[in-house]
């Protein structure tokens, strides 16, 4: 069993750190052992997210969604500019998350994952 929070986990978390961090070193000006301090990770996870080796997999399903996409840009805006409450972050992140849920963008997944799933029955993203 694979719940959707699971899957948000394994798959849509780094793929959302993927964005966060290529926005913060390529846009914001800052490298990447900065990056992983204002983001919470370690340096070697940065790297990993820029070089692609995690969270690449998942990035054009978080890129589906526009309004996802406009809150993880403003959060590495905010991150890469200056220090910021991490309570504000989580909010963001989760608020991203809830989206790419709702829109139902994860729903593929849980099916390969739940081959049992009839995702046109599911709605426990959407509840």
């Amino acid at each position: 069993m694979k719940p959707p929070c699971l899957i948000v986990v394994s798959q849509i978390l780094p793929a959302m750190r993927t964005i966060i961090s290529r926005e913060m070193v390529e846009r914001g000006k800052i490298g990447p052992g900065e990056a992983a301090a204002r983001m919470g990770v370690t340096p070697a996870a940065v790297t990993q997210y820029l070089k692609g080796v995690r969270g690449s997999d998942s990035v054009s399903i978080v890129n589906k969604s526009r309004r996802a996409r406009k809150i993880l840009s403003e959060l590495a805006y905010e991150l890469a500019r200056e220090e910021i409450d991490m309570v504000i972050v989580l909010h963001k992140l989760c608020e991203a998350c809830n989206l790419l849920r709702s829109e139902r963008l994860i729903c593929e997944i849980c099916q390969d994952s739940l081959p049992g799933l009839d995702s046109r029955k599911c709605d426990i993203c959407t509840t």
